[in-house]
C-alpha cells in the first residue's frame, strides 16, 4: 500500500491517472486472491505493476478490470466484446420514450449485441419483451450469455450468425429491430484514440462505412421488421444523414437523437405499412 499512495503522490500524475491506478490496485488485489495462473508474478505489486504497465500501452481499464458500466448495472467484458459506453445510452433512452405508452409484448432482434449491454438492459426495463440477440462471434456471445445469467434475463434467446446469410433467421419477423453496427472507415483510423486497436475489430470497421446498415435495413424491408415496427440504429455524426436517406423510401417518422454531447447518436424510422396492392 505503501507503494500506491507514492504513486499517487507523484506531481506529474493526472487525478485520471491517479483514478485508474485505484482501480487496477483493486483489481491486483481480486486477482491475486484468484490465484490466476498465467500471470508471471504472484505477488500484489508484481501484478499491479503489470497492469500499469498494460494501461500505459492503452490497453483499456475495462479490459483491465474486466468489468465496465452501463445504464448503472455492471457487464463483464474482455477483448472479444466493445466496451459499453455511455453514448450508447441515448440508444436506450430513445426507446423508452417511443414505448412509454405502449405496454403491448414487443419482439425484438439486436444485431451484433457484443457483450449483450443493450438487449440485456432492454430485458430489465421490459421483462415482458421476447428478445433476440444475434452475433457472428461465438466468444462474444459467450459474453453475452454470462451478463444474461448475471442479470438474471430469461427473456432473451442468443443466436449465432452471419448477417449477410441470406438463411439467417429467415421466415422470422420481429417488431423491432436494433443495431450498433460496425462503420469505421479506414479514412477514419487516424481520428481514433489508441485504446480503440485493442477492441474487436470486427466490431468497429467496415468496408464501405454504410455495409451493414444497408443490409439490415434490406432485411428489415424484406420480411425481418413488421408493418409498424421500428429500425434503431446507434450512428455517428459522421454517418447520420446518410442512414436517413437509406430509410426515408420505405420508412417514415424518422428521428435523430443526441448524446449527452449533443452529437448525433441514434437515428430510428417506422416502417410504412403497406396498402393491400402494395403487399409482396
Amino acid at each position: 500500500m505503501r507503494s500506491l499512495k507514492y504513486l499517487l503522490r507523484r506531481s506529474t500524475i493526472d487525478e485520471s491517472t491517479k483514478y485508474a491506478y485505484r482501480w487496477l490496485f483493486s483489481r491486483a488485489q481480486q486477482l491475486q486472491r484468484r490465484s490466476q495462473l498465467h500471470l508471471k508474478s504472484k505477488s500484489l505489486f508484481g501484478i499491479f505493476r503489470h497492469l500499469i504497465h498494460q494501461y500505459h500501452r492503452h490497453v483499456p481499464i475495462e479490459y483491465l478490470c474486466g468489468s465496465a458500466m452501463f445504464f448503472n448495472r455492471l457487464f463483464i467484458v474482455n477483448q472479444h466484446v466493445l466496451i459499453p459506453r455511455r453514448d450508447s445510452e441515448s440508444l436506450i433512452h430513445h426507446i423508452q420514450q417511443l414505448y412509454k405508452s405502449n405496454k403491448n409484448k414487443q419482439s425484438i432482434i439486436e444485431i451484433g449485441t457484443g457483450s449483450g449491454c443493450l438487449s440485456i438492459t432492454l430485458s430489465r426495463l421490459f421483462p415482458h419483451w421476447q428478445i433476440h440477440a444475434c452475433d457472428i462471434s461465438s466468444s462474444a456471445l459467450r459474453i453475452a450469455c454470462n451478463n444474461a445469467y448475471l442479470h438474471h434475463c430469461s427473456n432473451i434467446e442468443f443466436h449465432y450468425g452471419d448477417l449477410f446469410n441470406s438463411h439467417f433467421l429467415e421466415n422470422n419477423s420481429f417488431d423491432m429491430i436494433i443495431s450498433n453496427p460496425p462503420y469505421i472507415s479506414k479514412d477514419q483510423l487516424s481520428q481514433c484514440n489508441q485504446g480503440i486497436f485493442h477492441e474487436p475489430s470486427i466490431a468497429l470497421f467496415a468496408h464501405p462505412p454504410l455495409k451493414f446498415y444497408s443490409e439490415i435495413i434490406h432485411r428489415a424491408i424484406n420480411g425481418w421488421l413488421k408493418d409498424g415496427g421500428y429500425i434503431i440504429f446507434e450512428c455517428s455524426p459522421f454517418n447520420v444523414n446518410q442512414i436517413k436517406e437509406l430509410l426515408e423510401n420505405q420508412f417514415e417518422q424518422i428521428e435523430i437523437c443526441f448524446d449527452t454531447n449533443q452529437l448525433a447518436r441514434v437515428i430510428s424510422g417506422k416502417k410504412k405499412y403497406l396498402k393491400p396492392y402494395q403487399k409482396r
